[in-house]
């Protein structure tokens, strides 16, 4: 892989994006989601391209960008391929948090493998009874002496049957609630008593896996640790900024890609003639379609310069920008559905397939409810002396 560049420019790597794009993730896109195969060449093939961690440090093997580039080049790969963009993104969820409190020794180990693509990452927090209220999480971590052994249950974990480096947060203490919770680095090639279920049959994304992961007296040695013991739920507040991130650009991506394949679609057609007057309500439609796009990507990208520019997250910002992008992609794949009539649902034009993509971006990564009582907490906040 080439060395990536001292300081990345956002066209060179957005130019390099959209060829890797066009030679490999769309052609693919539509036999990923057919086959619910694993998009392994496109993952492939942007790491090649070296871009394969965008956000991280070009020392460990990534290309040191913004957050705005990682968000426009994530929600480009979201528009061609949804399957693609959520096993890429969970590569970044996985790196980010090894970045921000591992040790030396734990960024050599994975952080340029995962940028490389010779490394799959996951990131375990999500379970049965603890999904957004991670404070009620049950998976444990008991120490014994140079090792902790887990016990407990993971679910909806992207990548994690086919993960080589799993993100793990359990609690050494469940009395303790949030201050309990600790962080794991998991080699899985050496964690006997992990197992990871069937990947589910889903809606959409079908291509990147999710599983269920099992640990049952699972022996991991004390210095797979991330940071010290309670310290994981500071790190999982700064890993959930990222991911919302993540999630906001793939409701543009799934918002642009319906647009584009509807487009597609009337060209062929002679539907954007202004000599089809019949169709003028269709055009016009699709220019309101077109300025809620643009919207939504300001936004994405203003927010994108806030969290970069900011010493501390800013919660209700993060919360507003998923709240308001992943619901724009629902929206506009629905109404692009409605205006492809009796074709909308034809899996070779695509919009249904955005359509099915984007509906889990409202649940994911905190579901869209609770980025709403953020926002209503905010409002409260500001309001008192």
């Amino acid at each position: 892989m080439p060395e990536p560049p001292p300081s990345a420019d956002r066209t060179t790597v957005l130019s390099l994006l959209d060829g890797v794009i066009a030679h490999t993730v769309t052609p693919a896109a539509v036999t990923v989601d057919r086959d619910s195969s694993f998009p392994s060449a496109s993952i492939q093939a942007l790491a090649r391209a070296g871009l394969g961690g965008l956000l991280i440090p070009t020392s460990l093997g990534g290309r040191g960008t913004s957050t705005a580039t990682y968000a426009e080049a994530l929600s480009r790969i979201a528009a061609a391929c949804g399957s693609t963009s959520t096993v890429y993104m969970t590569q970044m969820h996985c790196a980010h948090p090894i970045h921000l409190q591992g040790r030396p020794d734990q960024h050599e180990a994975w952080i340029p493998a995962l940028c490389e693509g010779t490394a799959i990452g996951a990131i375990a927090l999500t379970e049965p009874e603890a999904g957004s209220d991670v404070g009620s999480m049950r998976t444990t971590a008991r120490r014994d002496g140079d090792s902790y052994v887990i016990n407990g249950e993971k679910t909806f974990i992207s990548n994690g049957d086919v993960a080589d480096v799993i993100v793990l947060f359990a609690t050494v203490d469940p009395s303790r609630g949030k201050d309990g919770i600790t962080a794991f680095l998991i080699d899985t090639e050496y964690a006997r008593g992990l197992e990871a279920g069937k990947p589910m049959k889903k809606l959409g994304q079908k291509g990147a896996s999710t599983v269920t992961l099992g640990f049952q007296d699972c022996r991991i040695p004390v210095e797979a640790r991330l940071g010290a013991e309670g310290e994981g739920y500071p790190l999982l507040l700064r890993s959930v900024t990222k991911s919302r991130i993540s999630a906001a650009a793939q409701g543009v991506g799934f918002a642009q890609g319906a647009f584009d394949a509807t487009v597609r679609y009337c060209a062929e057609r002679d539907l954007l003639s202004s000599r089809t007057r019949g169709a003028q309500d269709l055009q016009f439609e699709l220019a309101r379609l077109r300025a809620e796009i643009a919207a939504g990507r300001s936004m994405l990208r203003e927010v994108c310069d806030l969290v970069d520019a900011s010493d501390e997250d800013p919660t209700a910002e993060v919360a507003m920008v998923k709240l308001h992008c992943t619901t724009l992609g629902v929206r506009v794949a629905s109404a692009c559905v409605e205006l492809l009539g009796e074709d909308g649902d034809r899996d070779d034009i695509g919009a249904e397939r955005r359509l099915r993509d984007g509906k889990i971006t409202e649940i994911y990564d905190g579901t869209n409810q609770v980025q709403s009582m953020l926002v209503a907490r905010d409002i409260r906040l500001s309001m008192m002396p």
